[in-house]
């Protein structure tokens, strides 16, 4: 499934004092297998962005075309939409409202209609895919896990349904490094189940380099950049130009290139670059 935005444009609180202006004149194109990283200063209106996408926000100016579904059109079948598209905020974990894990998980399919039996089915199937077993966790209060059981949590919540897209803001904030990975890999399986086109949200530079092959550079509202994580980080000056930073590896290949040693590599990730680093030291 395609998703195709076509010149959004959104404003905060129009024709009043507090009038601010999110997103100018969007347009682009998420293609179906994608992982596409949106990226942007704080205010750039990445998160504004991706609640158009399952109707969260809906559409004032401009058009989204989710498929075949319109979501400018004035009738718009949201269960439908939010069916295909599965949000995932910024700490997830705060969206867990149930009084048991198995309520939680299983809350989504039964709001698409999905029978008792069949709800309970999907909340073990997606616990499963999570890394947690229903067995175990599924009758505990969410709020007695520890903090990464409860973010795998909410993202079984999230994918219960089964959505082909997966948007996920700030999907890695407030973790330690090991739990980053972990979460970051967890989305890579469940893009090689059925979830076929995933798009982050995030400030983390180095997660956009490593696991996206698209990005999408918002500043101040506007799209100034939609390239693959090499152009970006390698063939353009966007990041100088920008609040963005570069990725560890790629500053390191950077620093490496003003003492003469040239890396012939993207150094998108470790691998990367110590392959790069290597292929030099070995000619």
């Amino acid at each position: 499934m395609q998703i195709k935005i076509e010149n959004l444009s959104y404003v905060y609180s129009p024709r009043t004092p507090f009038e601010k202006t999110a997103l100018k004149d969007i347009s682009f194109t998420v293609n179906e297998g994608d992982t596409m990283g949106i990226v942007g200063a704080t205010g750039s209106g990445k998160s504004t962005l991706s609640r158009h996408l399952n109707a969260l926000i809906r559409i004032q100016s401009g058009r989204i075309m989710l498929g075949d579904a319109d979501l400018s059109q004035r009738k718009v079948d949201l269960k439908a939409v939010r069916k295909k598209v599965g949000m995932l905020f910024q700490f997830p974990e705060y969206q867990l409202f149930a009084d048991t894990v198995r309520k939680d998980v299983a809350f989504g399919p039964m709001n698409f209609g999905i029978n008792d039996a069949e709800a309970s089915a999907a909340a073990a199937e997606a616990l499963s895919l999570v890394g947690l077993d229903i067995a175990e966790v599924g009758d505990k209060s969410p709020f007695e896990l520890s903090g990464g059981q409860m973010r795998r949590v909410a993202i079984a919540g999230v994918i219960a349904s089964k959505p082909e897209v997966l948007v996920l803001d700030e999907p890695t904030a407030g973790l330690d490094p090991a739990g980053k990975r972990e979460i970051l890999e967890l989305v890579k399986k469940l893009k090689s189940s059925f979830v076929k086109t995933v798009i982050i949200v995030s400030h983390n530079m180095d997660e956009i380099a490593e696991y996206c092959n698209r990005v999408a550079v918002l500043d101040e509202g506007r799209l100034i950049a939609d390239t693959t994580p090499d152009g970006l980080f390698n063939h353009s000056d966007v990041v100088d130009n920008t609040e963005l930073d570069y990725p560890h590896t790629v500053k390191i290949k950077r620093k490496l290139a003003k003492r003469g040693f040239v890396v012939d590599s993207p150094a998108l990730n470790v691998e990367q670059l110590t392959e790069g680093i290597l292929g030099r030291l070995a000619e």
